[in-house]
């Protein structure tokens, strides 16, 4: 066996071979444990980011999907309201809205967003239907 004097701070520690030895290989093992835990880390964090840029690159995409639709949205609302006035227009420039929301085929939310947007924009006059007071005369 071979003896090391180490002097640290007036206190003198032995260690032989066979100690230096077991010191080593434990100091290894653990460097080598939190080796493999950062790297374990790592990698869990690549599968993260990698996850979180596919998300990414749906978001971006249904958001440039919504966004298209939002823009056609309001062409789908003035094709309509033309629509309506050519109809109107064909039927002698008066009609009912329960008529005309029947012969045009659109929901009630449509047709009232139609008639909306028509109304602002001075295209049409709603009058109160005298015989159905749940329905208008547009003209």
């Amino acid at each position: 066996m071979i003896k090391d004097d180490l002097q640290e701070g007036g206190t003198t520690a032995t260690l032989s071979e066979e100690g230096l030895t077991n010191f080593e290989g434990k100091n290894s093992f653990q460097e080598g444990t939190i080796v493999q835990e950062i790297l374990s880390s790592f990698l869990e964090l690549k599968r993260e980011v990698i996850t979180l840029k596919r998300e990414v690159s749906k978001n971006k995409l249904m958001i440039d999907q919504i966004e298209k639709k939002r823009d056609s949205y309001g062409k789908e609302v003035a094709n309509r309201v033309s629509s309506m006035l050519s109809l109107i227009n064909d039927y002698g420039g008066i009609m009912t809205s329960k008529d005309t929301k029947k012969l045009m085929g659109l929901s009630k939310d449509e047709f009232y967003r139609t008639l909306q947007c028509a109304k602002n924009d001075n295209l049409i006059e709603l009058l109160p239907n005298r015989k159905d007071r749940r329905s208008y005369i547009i003209k």
